[in-house]
């Protein structure tokens, strides 16, 4: 099966329109490999097929199918390491500052299939169970996929999955075998909150937040859009908060309204006040 430029010219669009991811013509390939299962679970012939069901605008199960396909879910427990020790400084600095109110939202915006979200319940509960004892704490994950977010709400995964960023350790305390895959506790699953988000669209109503995690999704998106979404953001990050991004992502060039701030091997960003008019 070949990408023809008509073809993967539609597609881009239709995927930039609906989610504002961008592809370049290096990522032909990955239109071949991700469609091709939807176009034999539909039994549709070839892409141009496919392309002409889109165009009718009439098949709205299709549409989100190829848009959950053509979309990357790459991720893995305590992926990178160093924002997850950058926030075992950051918390204690944050309980002092919140010993009045006794709350913690932190959001996991970029969720995939829950490893984040879940290495952040892990983290809690094996460095600060006994400092947020009778805490309120909000963890919140949110995805573009309903398909992914169904696998984080199941938060079973398999021993490649869970062989990806965890110790021994943290699999024996953490994890329970259920038929030849691993399941993560109850203590890690309480608490949080699964959303169906498009980061590009409209957002539905979100708490102030203490912590965000934006990571390894930015770096999909155009400058503009960039700018959209970390306009948003800024509203809703707390002026003593943290929002991180991806190794590879950075604000230069797109919005001077965050600070950047040196953590433990990473930086993360604290939005600036905005100038009174």
């Amino acid at each position: 099966m070949n990408v023809s430029p008509q073809q993967f010219s539609f597609l881009c669009d239709f995927l930039k329109r609906r989610t504002g991811v961008m592809l370049d013509q290096t990522k032909a390939y990955l239109i071949e490999a991700r469609l091709l299962p939807v176009m034999r679970q539909r039994n549709l012939a070839d892409l141009a097929t496919l392309a002409d069901r889109l165009r009718t605008g009439r098949d709205t199960v299709l549409e989100q199918d190829v848009l959950n396909a053509m979309m990357t879910h790459e991720t893995s427990f305590f992926r990178d390491k160093s924002p997850f020790e950058t926030l075992k400084l950051l918390i204690p600095t944050l309980v002092k500052q919140r010993a009045v109110a006794r709350h913690l939202v932190i959001w996991s915006a970029a969720s995939s299939s829950g490893q984040e979200v879940y290495s952040l319940a892990m983290l809690l509960q094996e460095h600060f169970r006994d400092l947020l004892a009778g805490w309120k704490i909000r963890l919140i994950a949110t995805d573009f996929s309903e398909p992914v977010l169904a696998r984080a709400r199941a938060g079973v995964y398999s021993e490649l999955e869970i062989s990806r960023g965890l110790s021994p350790e943290l699999r024996a305390k953490y994890f329970t075998p259920l038929q030849g895959r691993w399941s993560i506790v109850q203590d890690c699953r309480r608490g949080v909150e699964f959303r169906q988000i498009n980061l590009t669209g409209a957002w539905p109503a979100m708490p102030p937040c203490d912590i965000v995690f934006l990571r390894n999704v930015m770096i999909y998106f155009d400058v503009p859009t960039r700018a959209a979404i970390l306009a948003k953001m800024h509203a809703l990050v707390r002026s003593d908060g943290a929002l991180f991004l991806g190794g590879a992502e950075t604000m230069l060039g797109v919005t001077d309204t965050w600070q950047r701030v040196e953590g433990s091997g990473c930086s993360y960003y604290r939005p600036k006040p905005m100038p009174k008019r």
